[in-house]
């Protein structure tokens, strides 16, 4: 789960994962159901690896998680992802905080 960054740099990281429009597009197509990475390919006309490259990024920051699903007698097993519930909460009091921390860390 997406948790509050702990210092500016980890709030900026956050918010270039989410200014992605193709990312941002990911996390809506699989809040509406979860989808393995060849139907969210295909649905946004990427290639497998691309998708992948933007579902390991999400992945990573805890947006989406991914789950091995066992396929039909037919099918391989796949893994299907699904959006994390997370909340992005910005105001200028929490800004503020993480810069001071920023420059408490500073010393010593």
């Amino acid at each position: 789960m997406l948790s509050a960054p702990e210092n500016m740099e980890a709030l900026l990281r956050v918010l270039k994962v989410l200014a992605n429009p193709v990312r941002l597009r990911m996390i809506a197509l699989l809040q509406e159901q979860p989808m393995h990475i060849y139907a969210l390919a295909k649905e946004l006309g990427l290639s497998y690896p691309l998708a992948h490259l933007y579902l390991a990024t999400l992945e990573k920051y805890g947006i989406v998680t991914g789950e091995i699903k066992m396929g039909n007698d037919d099918e391989r097993e796949r893994k299907e992802y699904k959006v994390t519930p997370f909340q992005v909460v910005l105001s200028p009091e929490e800004i503020a905080k993480l810069a001071k921390m920023k420059g408490e860390k500073k010393v010593g």
